[in-house]
This record gives C-alpha cells, structure tokens and sequence, in this order.
C-alpha cells in the first residue's frame, strides 16, 4: 500500500495520478459507482476531495457503489 502525504485530494490531482479524465470521474458520481461519504467528500465550499485509500479499494476489488 502507497503512502500519501495527505489522504484527501482534488479531483484534479485524482486524474493526474490515475489517467482518468476530471469528466470520467465525475461521470462515476453521476452513475452512483462512487459514493459521497465513501470515496469523496465535499468540503464545505462544495469542491470535491477523494479519500485515496476507498479509490484504491475499488480498482483492487471492482466494488460499485
């Protein structure tokens, strides 16, 4: 398992470190494959952060919300 500086990152950083598209991932909000409270949260300025750690889960384990 990876080490983070920090567990809780932007949607930005999450495409740059993945190769996801920003519009791919929240395409996987939209469709309910992640989940608010579980894979992100949003900060009380609305933005959205991931939780790394649920992120890894699901490509390890296939999980859809």
């Amino acid at each position: 398992q990876m080490n983070y500086p920090i567990d809780l990152i932007t949607t930005k950083k999450l495409a740059e470190l993945t190769g996801y598209s920003v519009g791919a991932l929240r395409k996987k909000i939209h469709d309910g494959i992640f989940r608010q409270g579980v894979h992100f949260v949003k900060s009380p300025d609305g933005r959205i952060h991931w939780n790394i750690q649920e992120y890894e889960k699901w490509v390890r384990h296939g999980q859809r919300g």
